[in-house]
């Protein structure tokens, strides 16, 4: 009785010692969780320390717990980051790294542009100066004078409520391409998931039936031995049987393939092909997508097209770009349609959307400057 006493006394003696050894000691003289000098010599950061006093007097009765308070790292030291295991894959950017900014004090570059391609530079210009005059002079301006500024303030709003309602036309048409999108996606992934469950109930099936067979051959081989030989030619059909299966499944998972009618979609004109008029851009949205941006000399519809190539995210891209395979995008013309290029399509539709709904930002701008709140810049 005793020596199992000492057997477990000793017992509980190593696992308090390999539990402080591996918990609190290894937390203490790790380097990496050691504060800085600077850290402890402040009095407003000494809180956030392991071995730090209390903040102030007020809180001198509040005690942190060691392991409740969050350790600091050495300055300078820097942190490992450890490399991800397996396959990895290229994270998604955004096509357009630098736009307007809407807090500049200034008028952008975008936002004149826009302002030209509207048609509202010379007016903008105008109703800048008309501000200013009024707001310097002491007789404010002329009857003439306002009833011009009047006008002027109301052709720009109308421009740019026109320029909005252009963008929502094209927006409704690539929202109803992706609903019609997202339906067909989910009749696809019903048809491969019901082949999918039905290889696997097959295979489920068949193995049980069949090695149950073998087994029942099995047993009265103490009896009759030549019971042995069917028993090992039903047990060789229940591995095979299966495994077919099996490799039905794997390969039903990819989803099926359907053949589609020709229907252009909101693609179309970006590749240069025939449209019908439900998928024609608006003159102005037309216009901004084959203008370029601030600091590049490409044009908006080929940096998406340069994007879209070298993605490889999209499947349908991924060894290289053939008229083929636009026309599947497009729709120009009868094709077959699997998983993978309904999602590509889903996503470079929506990748046009963004593009399409940045033409705000600048329109922003426009209204922004006509209200008083961004510095129009002559000759920017």
């Amino acid at each position: 009785m005793g020596q199992n006493f000492r057997i477990r006394r000793t017992g509980t003696v190593l696992l308090a010692y390999v539990f402080l050894s591996s918990g609190v000691l290894s937390s203490v003289s790790d380097p990496a969780f050691a504060s800085s000098p600077s850290d402890s010599s402040t009095s407003s950061d000494s809180s956030t320390s392991i071995a730090a006093a209390p903040a102030s007097a007020s809180d001198s009765n509040v005690q942190l717990a060691p392991a409740l308070v969050e350790p600091q790292r050495a300055t300078g030291t820097p942190i490992p980051i450890k490399p991800l295991k397996g396959k990895t894959r290229s994270y998604a950017s955004p096509i357009f790294e630098q736009l307007t900014d809407p807090l500049s004090d200034e008028f952008s570059a975008d936002g004149v542009k826009m302002a030209k391609m509207l048609g509202i530079y010379d007016q903008l210009h105008r109703v800048v100066e008309l501000t200013e005059k009024k707001q310097n002079s002491p007789d404010g301006l002329s009857l003439a004078e306002r009833e011009e500024l009047r006008d002027a303030k109301f052709d720009i709003l109308g421009k740019v409520e026109e320029t909005r309602l252009q963008i929502d036309f094209v927006v409704a048409e690539i929202d109803e391409e992706q609903v019609i999108l997202e339906e067909a996606m989910r009749i696809f992934c019903e048809d491969r998931d019901n082949r999918v469950n039905r290889a696997n109930q097959m295979a489920f099936r068949t193995n049980g039936a069949l090695w149950a067979i073998a087994e029942g051959f099995t047993i009265p081989t103490c009896r009759v031995p030549n019971y042995a030989i069917p028993s090992g030619i039903v047990g060789i059909i229940a591995g095979v049987v299966p495994s077919l299966f099996s490799g039905y499944a794997t390969r039903a998972s990819a989803g099926g393939r359907y053949e589609r009618k020709t229907y252009p979609n909101i693609l179309t004109k970006l590749y240069d092909l025939p449209t019908i008029p439900r998928v024609e851009f608006p003159d102005v949205v037309w216009q901004f997508l084959n203008t370029s941006p601030c600091g590049d000399t490409r044009t908006r519809k080929e940096i998406m097209q340069h994007h879209w190539r070298n993605d490889n995210n999209l499947h349908v891209f991924q060894d290289g770009v053939n008229s083929k395979k636009v026309m599947a995008l497009t729709g120009n013309q009868p094709y077959v349609a699997d998983l993978t290029l309904i999602s590509d399509k889903l996503l470079m539709m929506g990748q046009v959307r963004s593009v399409i709904f940045q033409m705000s930002r600048p329109l922003l701008e426009i209204c922004m400057v006509l209200r008083g709140k961004k510095h129009f810049v002559e000759g920017n």
